[in-house]
């Protein structure tokens, strides 16, 4: 097994609540999959991790202006 430099860099999860780890790609495919649905019909707890994933996004922006 080879080892990437790279993979040191990208972090092993984007979000968490409670005990749960939400690793990069669940979080796009979790922003895929309600992007046609309106916040007010997602579960109280969907609507959290998308509004931490939304905060991780704009520190990473602001990391890197």
């Amino acid at each position: 097994m080879s080892y990437s430099a790279s993979m040191e860099k990208q972090p092993k999860y984007v979000a968490r609540i409670d005990n749960i780890y939400f690793i990069n790609r669940i979080g796009t495919s979790l922003r895929e999959a309600t992007s046609n649905i309106t916040t007010e019909e997602l579960p109280e707890n969907i609507r959290l991790l998308l509004r931490r994933l939304k905060r991780m996004d704009r520190a990473k922006l602001r990391k890197t202006d």
